[in-house]
């Protein structure tokens, strides 16, 4: 045994430290001599690593753990302005007076050392300024959950600098390390006015530290303690939030920690974001725990991350987040705040998001409107993208319409009834104090529930199927330019299919494919066609695939563009801003590292001849043999490009499908085979469309061989896998012969 000791002095190190500081989080009060001399020969290591341990928890100042008892103890009553928490790291309770008694303090006087010797002092605790590396830190500007930043001198080049590094200094274990680092490498990918940038990060003597910039001013918990804001103040500081985040989520960067304290207000009186610590890089958590830890600050935490979902948490989380601190800023504070963390944790799962006007009866209607929006549950009942928000908030400062709707009647009426106590009881779900007339509903409520759960139980399942087996009485297909491809199957669709009083649908013409969702979603549209790409699976649901859109790549005649990669610096037309066409583009040029802001992108589409010259690409995405596309290559100013590379991108990018061109496509126009990608063309409806309405698609689809002519086969459509079909369109495939 004693061999074995020998060959791992460092795992016995690690042990002993491990046991120590487990005795002393229970709050046990720990006699350190006494330890000390159960572990003689480690006692020299061991007092070095807790003086080291002493001096970085002094410097930072109490921990949220420090400060409250237990995320439920009512002892201590929750601040909404407080830390960043991992509810599930967060410790069972310990006071700032058993740290007192466990440890002795011997003050140093500023200058005699560096962050540098700190594991090697006897002492406990330093003063300020000190040196670090090539930076004098000279005061703490502030303390989250994980880390303490300093105002900085960076000598050499005498700049002041802010400077974040890790509370626990030496100490840190690798999963605080890569989380800090994490939150470096999401800042560090960003140059935005309004989010801070970073300049250097790395290590120095086991302290992991980056330096970013020092914004002088204040912050928006500053601003909040002197009470709410004007309107149009709070209006223009979350639009600048809304507009730096929106570039953030374009970067695949998501904040998961907005709240007034990282929103800094320069000397200027311009926002700057900053406290990255949790942001999520989309598609992969970076490090982050995805264990179902609560991380957040509790009042401005979005339900899904109240609930620990981490797989749910994208840019509506943020969303969420700027309508809690738009909330705050209107009414002086935020929209749950109860008497602990996990008091709070549960409204903001549970309980519907206050009234504005409820607190500032002065509040506008399209303010409240817009707050609302944003503090949904249900992430796909929010602002879509940050951008949509900051056009919002933007229309409110110019005095002009937002597009957010108030919530129906029948919706409110949902929540009033839902705030009855017993109705809340027998639903599980825990609501705001109840009004009077609430109680007198409850009374009544009383009185009749026999009759009124009777109606419920049957009732309401005749009200479903009822609704299920009609059709509307008006019917809109939302399809695409006129001329194109979507708007002639859209037509060909509306010809076959008669509405509930028997009437032809209409079909509206739109700029492209999120345009479509758009009007779906916002109740415009009825049915919809789209490429594949746009489809929102927790918002539509696919009736039937329709046929394939080839990638085409045109390029002059007259230049001698032979790949992909020389389309870097062109200029290129790739559809309207809001066509399936230019979702496709960029994520095919992303795959050859050139972004948006590597070529010169003109809105548009390809079919409009102002727009082509000899020094303009096209980039269409249409089904082959398409009469415009005939036209346009029959004329020979174009000629198309062959994507050879086009087999090794399936991989990373599923809305894509391997597709070519064969020799004498287009009546011998194309003299060699061009391999090329392809997405699909889906015919939707929302989640909640009646059977009814699927069917009748479907009838219209298949049903006719006019319209078939071309389309994906109703028996390939059958077996296609992961697409998410309307239970209708399901079961009708499942009956396919």
């Amino acid at each position: 045994m004693a061999e074995n000791e020998e060959q791992e002095p460092e795992l016995q190190l690690d042990r002993a430290l491990l046991a120590f500081l487990k005795r002393h989080d229970q709050g046990e009060l720990v006699d350190r001599e006494a330890f000390l001399k159960e572990h003689p020969e480690l006692a020299d290591q061991l007092s070095s690593l807790l003086d080291a341990a002493d001096w970085i928890e002094r410097m930072a100042g109490p921990t949220l753990a420090d400060s409250q008892v237990g995320p439920s103890s009512p002892e201590t009553p929750y601040d909404p302005n407080d830390v960043t928490i991992d509810l599930k790291a967060m410790p069972a309770g310990k006071s700032e007076k058993t740290r007192e008694e466990a440890r002795a303090t011997l003050p140093i006087r500023a200058g005699d050392f560096s962050l540098s010797d700190i594991p090697s002092l006897d002492s406990t605790q330093a003063s300020l300024p000190c040196r670090f590396g090539e930076y004098l830190l000279e005061k703490v500007l502030g303390r989250g959950g994980m880390g303490v930043v300093y105002l900085a001198n960076q000598v050499q080049l005498n700049r002041q600098v802010a400077i974040k590094m890790i509370r626990s200094g030496a100490l840190a274990s690798q999963d605080e390390v890569s989380r800090f680092y994490s939150e470096a490498r999401s800042v560090a990918k960003l140059d935005h006015p309004n989010i801070v940038t970073v300049y250097h990060c790395g290590e120095n003597s086991g302290h992991h530290f980056f330096s970013m910039d020092y914004i002088p001013g204040t912050d928006l918990s500053k601003r909040l303690a002197d009470g709410p804001m004007d309107p149009k103040e709070a209006v223009r500081y979350v639009r600048d939030v809304a507009r730096a985040i929106d570039y953030a989520h374009s970067h695949g960067v998501v904040h998961r920690d907005l709240k007034p304290a990282n929103v800094l207000i320069d000397m200027e009186d311009e926002v700057v974001l900053t406290d990255f610590g949790l942001a999520k890089q989309m598609g992969g958590e970076q490090g982050l725990t995805a264990t179902g830890a609560a991380l957040g600050t509790p009042s401005y935490m979005s339900p899904e991350q109240a609930a620990g979902k981490s797989e749910d948490q994208g840019v509506a989380t943020d969303v969420y987040a700027m309508g809690a601190i738009l909330f705050a800023l209107l009414s002086g504070r935020p929209p749950f705040q109860a008497d602990t963390v996990m008091q709070t944790l549960l409204h903001v799962m549970q309980r519907p998001a206050p009234s504005v006007r409820s607190y500032r009866p002065d509040v506008h209607g399209d303010l409240e409107t817009i707050v609302s929006k944003c503090l949904e549950k249900s992430p796909s009942l929010r602002y879509a993208s940050a951008k949509e928000l900051a056009d919002d908030l933007d229309r409110f400062y110019n005095g002009h319409p937002i597009e957010a709707k108030p919530p129906s009647l029948p919706r409110k009426l949902r929540f009033w009834l839902g705030g009855i106590p017993l109705v809340a009881a027998l639903t599980g779900i825990r609501h705001s104090e109840p009004s009077l007339s609430q109680r007198w509903a409850q009374r009544i409520f009383i009185a009749a529930m026999a009759i009124v759960l009777a109606a419920l139980f049957f009732g309401g399942s005749l009200l479903r199927w009822y609704q299920d087996s009609r059709l509307p009485s008006s019917i809109t297909i939302a399809s695409g330019a006129p001329g194109g491809m979507y708007f002639d199957v859209a037509g060909k669709l509306s010809d076959r299919m008669q509405t509930g009083r028997g009437t032809q649908p209409s079909v509206l013409s739109t700029g492209g494919s999120y345009e479509n969702l758009r009007q779906l979603m916002d109740g415009h549209a009825d049915i919809a066609l789209m490429q594949e790409s746009t489809i929102r699976a927790d918002q539509v649901s696919v009736v039937a695939p329709l046929f394939f859109e080839a990638i085409h790549v045109l390029v002059p005649k007259s230049s001698d563009i032979l790949s992909i990669e020389q389309l870097a610096g062109k200029s290129i037309v790739m559809g309207a801003k809001d066509s399936g066409t230019r979702q496709a583009a960029l994520r095919l040029l992303k795959h050859f590292n050139i972004t948006e802001k590597d070529v010169e992108v003109i809105d548009g589409d390809w079919t409009q001849a102002s727009l082509r010259d000899s020094s303009r690409v096209l980039i269409a995405v249409v089904k082959s043999g398409q009469s415009g596309m005939m036209d346009l290559l029959s004329h020979g100013e174009y000629r198309l490009l062959s994507i050879e590379t086009a087999p090794t991108l399936l991989m990373s990018e599923p809305m894509f499908r391997l597709y070519e061109l064969e020799k004498g496509a287009y009546r011998g126009i194309v003299e060699q085979p061009i391999k090329t990608l392809a997405t699909t063309a889906m015919l939707v409806v929302r989640k909640d469309a009646p059977s009814r309405l699927v069917q009748e698609c479907l009838e219209a689809v298949y049903a006719e061989p006019e319209l078939t002519k071309g389309l994906i086969p109703k028996d390939l459509a059958a077996v296609w896998q992961g697409l998410p079909y309307h239970e209708a369109a399901r079961k009708y495939y499942e009956l396919t012969p």
